[in-house]
């Protein structure tokens, strides 16, 4: 499953292309204090990551304001690749979860 081209953002880790992406709309699950997990693919369109750094737009349940920057992604992903991800290869998405 590839990434819908509209709004990603570029980011090179080790002279790789991927790109990732937040949606600009605030989702129903997020508004009710859901985690949302940041979406990263490689250029190859390969396995899905997602990302959970405790990210959420919600506004009723206290949540601290959090910057996600493109060197958290970068961290993320590296992180992500020393943990085996294979990005360049077809498959079920994979999750990365804070802490993990």
């Amino acid at each position: 499953m590839a990434l819908a081209k509209k709004g990603l953002r570029k980011i090179v880790v080790d002279d790789q292309i991927f790109y990732w992406k937040i949606r600009k709309i605030v989702s129903h699950n997020e508004k009710h204090d859901d985690e949302y997990g940041i979406p990263v693919q490689h250029e190859s369109e390969g396995q899905l990551l997602l990302i959970y750094t405790g990210f959420c737009r919600s506004i009723d349940y206290g949540r601290e304001l959090m910057n996600i920057t493109p060197k958290l992604i970068q961290s993320k992903i590296t992180e992500a690749i020393e943990l085996g991800w294979n990005y360049s290869q077809p498959g079920k998405a994979v999750d990365l979860v804070k802490g993990n």
